[in-house]
């Protein structure tokens, strides 16, 4: 038994935490835990291949990334509650995650390739989940997997948005903005960052928070794509998380012709929007810093299936 789902990149521009209640105690429901802010999905993403047979003895699961073992502990956790959700056990599960963005550097990959799995192995067994219900199950495994606190939801209606209510759907809200579908992504990526080594005191996470209310504010009053964009840098600096190279490499491109750039959230990357007639300018600027260059349309539309 095998499916493949094709899951876009989904790139974090900017967010506000929730992972504490109102009194300050931890949310212990990774469904309620989550992120305000906003970004956009890629139509570079991450393909995912399953095939399943029943195991002799104790079921398994393998994952490869791009042809090789991984732990892979968001896909893993999202199987591992998939299975336990529809009451299957004994099986050999194989998943394959064909990556077209870096991992670890505010692309999504964690959750489009859990929510790729999902959709594929539910496929597989003949129990194809809802797109809705596979995002609530990649959205608690990446929060459990300390991997991510809101892409799930960006996963399922692509274009450019934002995450107003924090939360897998249906306690989150994605909202979103308009753009034009002739519009380009030019991404530079220079490495991959641990989040927590970001994040790692509360007083970094609050200076975060409070530069992500600021914007989402600001956002909620002329939500374009501009807006978006100049907040996403603006969030960068005032939050702390902004690296002084990546914002000089992100002004360049702008001087270059980009609507805006700024930092990938949490990474060491940099995402631009370009209109076609400056692409050549904008990815002349970023290929002169080295690194690994991406450039993509917009993906409008969710998770698709595969042939093959």
């Amino acid at each position: 038994m095998r499916a493949a789902f094709f899951t876009p990149a989904v790139i974090s521009s900017l967010f506000e935490a929730r992972v504490t209640s109102g009194d300050g105690s931890p949310i212990a429901d990774p469904l309620r835990v989550g992120a305000r802010g906003g970004g956009m999905a890629l139509r570079a993403g991450v393909r995912t291949s399953v095939s399943v047979e029943p195991a002799r003895g104790h079921g398994s699961v393998d994952v490869l990334v791009n042809g090789i073992p991984d732990e892979a502990r968001t896909t893993r956790a999202a199987v591992s509650m998939l299975l336990e959700r529809l009451g299957i056990s004994g099986m050999r599960v194989r998943i394959s995650h064909r990556l077209e963005v870096p991992t670890g550097s505010g692309f999504g990959t964690s959750a489009s390739g859990a929510m790729g799995a999902v959709l594929a192995l539910s496929t597989a067994l003949g129990r194809p989940l809802p797109v809705v219900e596979a995002s609530r199950v990649a959205h608690a495994a990446d929060v459990i997997s300390s991997t991510g606190l809101g892409t799930a939801e960006g996963l399922i209606a692509g274009g450019v948005g934002l995450v107003t209510e924090p939360g897998a759907l249906w306690f989150g809200r994605f909202e979103r903005i308009p753009f034009s579908p002739s519009l380009v992504v030019v991404a530079l990526h220079l490495g991959s960052i641990e989040k927590s080594s970001v994040l790692g005191s509360p007083d970094a996470l609050e200076r975060a928070n409070r530069a992500g209310a600021e914007a989402m504010r600001r956002l909620a009053t002329d939500p374009r794509l501009e807006t978006l964009l100049r907040e996403a840098r603006r969030f960068a600096e005032s939050s702390g998380i902004g690296d002084r190279e990546l914002l000089s490499i992100a002004d360049e491109l702008v001087a270059a012709g980009a609507i805006g750039a700024t930092q990938n959230m949490i990474g060491r990357a940099v995402h631009a929007v370009v209109h076609r007639r400056h692409l050549p300018d904008v990815v002349r600027a970023a290929s002169e810093h080295g690194g690994s260059l991406i450039v993509s349309g917009i993906y409008d539309g969710g998770p698709r299936p595969l042939s093959g």
